[in-house]
């Protein structure tokens, strides 16, 4: 998968933050103030997103972070389905806590320094690993989701991520269909309380 890698010095550490090139446009955020955020994605999109997590769980080491951003349509039919107050085209932040501790709130100043920070372009291979369930209760309390200004972030440890990974894996037989509207998971194994996160497929012709 290629990225656009930035190196950015700030407080004495130096975080690196992976771009995505290519993001596909049917993967999307959505933020429903007061309820769960949802990706909607096709097969493909979810494809997408099972790699990532994968690439983030193996392969992303100190200070790294992961950005996704929205390249979905400005406006979907989906939209009609959420309040007004629901907010749509978010970036996704992604990292594995284990190895970068960040708030939100550096997260934004880190975006800020793009536009005048050294860039290159790198491949990463997807890595060939797989979850395994047999430490399922390792996973309570591994998700922490946060949104601020125009981005989500999601992070998790490695074990939480590959599990991440699997439940995106579950949507990769479903062909594009606009009438599919059922499938969907929630990701109650990574939380403690309450759902942080949900997965629905979601197909809509460009």
């Amino acid at each position: 998968m290629k990225f656009t890698v930035y190196d950015l010095q700030m407080e004495s550490k130096t975080y690196r933050l992976f771009d995505v090139i290519d993001v596909p446009r049917q993967l999307r955020v959505v933020y429903p103030q007061g309820d769960t955020p949802t990706v909607l994605a096709n097969a493909m999109g979810f494809d997408f997103l099972e790699n990532i997590f994968k690439i983030v769980s193996a392969s992303m080491k100190d200070n790294c972070l992961i950005r996704v951003k929205d390249n979905s349509k400005e406006v979907e039919r989906f939209h009609d389905w959420y309040p007004s107050s629901a907010e749509f085209h978010l970036d996704m932040i992604i990292y594995n806590y284990q190895y970068t501790q960040i708030s939100s709130k550096k997260i934004m100043r880190l975006l800020k320094m793009l536009d005048y920070s050294k860039k290159k372009c790198i491949d990463i291979a997807v890595p060939d690993i797989a979850y395994n369930n047999n430490k399922w209760w390792k996973l309570k309390g591994t998700l922490n989701v946060d949104k601020r200004s125009n981005f989500l972030t999601i992070s998790s440890n490695s074990y939480g991520f590959l599990y991440m990974a699997d439940e995106a894996s579950s949507y990769h037989d479903i062909e594009d269909d606009e009438e599919e509207l059922f499938a969907h998971s929630h990701l109650f194994g990574l939380c403690k309380h309450e759902d942080l996160l949900d997965m629905r497929y979601y197909y809509e012709e460009n």
